[in-house]
């Protein structure tokens, strides 16, 4: 599914972030991009470091401080919140839009 946006939270990502450096902000966007464009992180230190752009063990380093941000298999509950809003959003759309379409076609058989 394509998600060409995301919502980011400034207020908030600052306030639960703000004892990241510089190199964990960086790691830590870039997971919450991919997880958004995913829908999930897999749970492999090669690919984790992959998607962090980081050495293999330099992202062994880091991962504590970035785990710490994530649940369970590297949930994460703030973007699963906004994928589902995003889902239902896209549903609703879905279905106003085909039922512009029934609407449209009736009246252009009408018309005939």
């Amino acid at each position: 599914m394509s998600r060409p946006w995301m919502p980011f939270y400034v207020a908030d990502y600052l306030g639960d972030t703000e004892h990241l450096s510089t190199l964990q902000h960086g790691a830590y966007c870039l997971l919450l991009f991919s997880y958004w464009k995913r829908g999930c992180l897999p749970d492999d230190d090669r690919q984790l470091a992959r998607i962090t752009k980081l050495s293999l063990k330099a992202w062994k380093h880091q991962r504590p401080t970035l785990q710490a941000f994530f649940h369970t298999g590297w949930q994460h509950k703030r973007v699963d919140e906004e994928l589902a809003r995003h889902a239902k959003i896209r549903a609703l759309r879905v279905a106003a839009g085909a039922k512009g379409g029934v609407v449209s076609s009736i009246n252009r058989f009408r018309r005939r």
